[in-house]
Parts: structure tokens; C-alpha cells; sequence
């Protein structure tokens, strides 16, 4: 993409095609590596371990608009939000576009059970699932997300459930990708149909992006081959700088060629004994048990009890090992 077009996505919103615009994958270069790589030539990508595992063709170097971006992708410049402080801080002034080649499958921590698109499709596949439905996080599950979850299950139209949390970058305060992961495993494994769900992680940098996230992240459901996304309340939302529902409404603007699921904030209801939705609840919110991670965060901290009806006693095992949050 030329440095013209960059700018015409980042005051519209959209792509010059028209399609919409989320939030890029973007490679940045200090400018000491900028003097070195010049259009036309190909570049090494390195791992963390500073190891090759894929190659760039360089087609074109731009300045990168730190500003517009962080404006154009998180709706804020200001640095408290931890992605737009990344854009600051740790991006590079030179911007490279180019085709990308996969020399090597990244060599990741023993916590990730990861498939790409093409395994993940060619299970489907052999599954005969048709319409798979997946579900986007980057905590432990609690009982809201299991109900959503299996509501989704309840569909007709829907085969299969792909579960993939992001174990990638995470900001100071999310759980561990082992704590994540070991949870998750407990209740795919103990709660739900065999043949009916999968577990797979994500090990990419986490975008708190609120409705742009959330059509990012459909936009990667659906290149791992799901048909329909669960759309949760303030997904991909951090602190107060996105609606709630903005990542409902924004896939009413732009088809990204999925499916969105949308659920309204769900809880705990002491009189139902059971989850509910406002659709679906008469009682009042003296009622309602809350299922805030912020607050089984704030719980786990100060030692206290975890509440069972919105954790099962499997996560509750794995939340109290010690040590479960990013520091």
C-alpha cells in the first residue's frame, strides 16, 4: 500500500476497494534498519530467539503516521491504552509492505495447542462440519461463557465450536497463557460433546481494540475457516474507551463475510438459579451476580473465595495455583 492510500484508510476508514478498515498488520523499522533495506530486495523476519522464520519482499517503505494510526485503529492517541502506547514506543518511524513467505512454523511455548487455517479447515472438514462457530478470549472461561458458547451450539445451522484464545502479547493485569490455557482444557474436556467442539490457541499480540478489534478478529476467525463469531459484550474492549455494544453495531456497517452471534451481557441470577440476559430475566440486579474478570481478578488477589456459580470448581483449582496474573 502506497503512503497516499495509507492516508485515504486512515481519514475514511475504509480501504481504497472499499472493504473496511480494521486494524493493519503493520511491520515498523527503526532507522537505523531503514538504511538498509530498500525496495525490490527481500528481508529476513526474525523470531524472538532472533531466529529467520520467514522472508519479506520488500515492494515499498513509507513513513509511518504514528498519530493517524493509532487514531484510525484504536480511536485515541492517548498512550494509557497499551496498544496505542506500542505504537509510540515500540514501533518503528519506517513503515514495509510486501509479500510475506512462511519459511518455518514458529517454534512456540509448550502451553499453545495451535493449528493453522489449513489444519484447522481440513479438521472441519473431516468432521463434516459445514458452519463452525467460534468464540474469541484471553481469560479463563467462566459460566457466561460457557452458556453463550453452548447457546450457539444450540443452533441448528451450527456443526462445530472453535474455542481459540489469544496466548500471544498480553497487557500487565490478563491472566497467563498457562493459566488461560490449563482452564480451558479442563472444561472443552469436561463439559462439552467430544465431537462437537475444539480447542486451539492464538499466539498473537492482543488488540484491545474494541469494534475495530472485533471485526479484526472475526476477520481471523474466518481465515481459520469459521462461518459464524460470537460477539460478546464490550469485546476486545479496554478501560472506557470504546460503547459496549459499539462491536455489535459496527457489523451492521461492514460485511466481513462472518456470521456475528451477538449476546447481551449475561449473569448470574440468584432467583433463576441460572444464566441470563436481559431478554431473558425478570428479576432485578439485586439478583444478578456479576461475572467480572476485573473482579475475580481483584478476588483471587486479596486470597478470597472465588464464587461457584460463575466458575467451575476445575477453574477455580487452576485460578488458585498461584501466580495467575500478569505482573
Amino acid at each position: 500500500m502506497d503512503s497516499a492510500a495509507f492516508h485515504r484508510v486512515t481519514s475514511e476508514g475504509r480501504l481504497p476497494n472499499g472493504l473496511p478498515w480494521t486494524i493493519p498488520i503493520i511491520i515498523a523499522i527503526k532507522k537505523d534498519q531503514a538504511n538498509e533495506i530498500h525496495e525490490g530486495e527481500k528481508t529476513a523476519l526474525l523470531d524472538w530467539n532472533g531466529r529467520t522464520f520467514a522472508t519479506l519482499d520488500v515492494s515499498e517503505t513509507y513513513p509511518l503516521p504514528k498519530e493517524e494510526l493509532a487514531q484510525g485503529a484504536y480511536g485515541t492517541t492517548d498512550q494509557n491504552h497499551p496498544n496505542v502506547a506500542d505504537i509510540f514506543n515500540n514501533y518503528g518511524d519506517t513503515a514495509l509492505a510486501g509479500k510475506v513467505a512462511l519459511l518455518r512454523r514458529l517454534e512456540l511455548p509448550t502451553v499453545a495447542h495451535e493449528m493453522t487455517p489449513k489444519e484447522t479447515r481440513e479438521l472441519f472438514r473431516k468432521r463434516g462440519w459445514r458452519n463452525v462457530v467460534a468464540y474469541q478470549c484471553r481469560n479463563p472461561p467462566h459460566t457466561a461463557h460457557e452458556y453463550i458458547q453452548k447457546v450457539s451450539l444450540e443452533r441448528s445451522e451450527v456443526d462445530g465450536l472453535l474455542v481459540q484464545p489469544v496466548i500471544g502479547r498480553l497487557k500487565k493485569g490478563d491472566y497467563r497463557p498457562t493459566v488461560i490455557m490449563d482452564a480451558y482444557r479442563r472444561v472443552v474436556d469436561g463439559y462439552y460433546p467430544k465431537d462437537r467442539a475444539v480447542l486451539s490457541s492464538l499466539s498473537i499480540t492482543m488488540r484491545y481494540g474494541g469494534p475495530k478489534a472485533a471485526l479484526f478478529l472475526a476477520i481471523v476467525r474466518k481465515n481459520f475457516g469459521a462461518t459464524h463469531y460470537i460477539v460478546g459484550r464490550d469485546q476486545a474492549g479496554v478501560g472506557k474507551y470504546y460503547d459496549p455494544y459499539a462491536c455489535h453495531k459496527i457489523f451492521d456497517q461492514f460485511d466481513v463475510g462472518i456470521v456475528p452471534l451477538r449476546y447481551m451481557e449475561t449473569f448470574y441470577c440468584r432467583a433463576c438459579k441460572a444464566m441470563a440476559t436481559a431478554k431473558t430475566c425478570p428479576h432485578g440486579e439485586d439478583e444478578h451476580l456479576a461475572v467480572s474478570q476485573t473482579h475475580m481478578r481483584q478476588l483471587l488477589q486479596e486470597g478470597k473465595e472465588l464464587p461457584t456459580e460463575i466458575l467451575r470448581p476445575e477453574v477455580i483449582a487452576v485460578l488458585k495455583q498461584g501466580d495467575a496474573v500478569l505482573t
